[in-house]
């Protein structure tokens, strides 16, 4: 395992980590608004990471080019997504 493989392990690792890092507070949330941002947290930087590992992997590819779209649109969607739903919990009134 050279250089590339290690640096594709570590950002492997980084984007699992945080994802389990938000699964764990997702569960351990006490209202809704708090469970939502920690689901919020899981859309920026562990899909980030896990694209970047691909793009270190695959070079210029078209692997790599879906890769990082599919990440920015999961960063973009993801946070359309946290704010429709965390008005639509406020309006309800939980979360307080």
């Amino acid at each position: 395992m050279g250089t590339r493989g290690l640096v594709v392990d570590v950002l492997i690792a980084l984007g699992v980590t945080g994802e389990v890092v938000c699964v764990v507070g997702l569960l351990a949330g006490r209202t809704a608004i708090d469970r939502l941002h920690y689901a919020a947290a899981a859309t920026t930087l562990p899909p980030a990471f896990v694209a970047a590992a691909v793009v270190v992997e695959e070079g210029g590819s078209s692997a790599a080019i879906n890769a990082i779209v599919v990440a920015v649109l999961v960063l973009t969607l993801g946070s359309a997504l946290t704010h429709a739903t965390a008005r639509v919990a406020h309006g309800r009134g939980e979360g307080r």
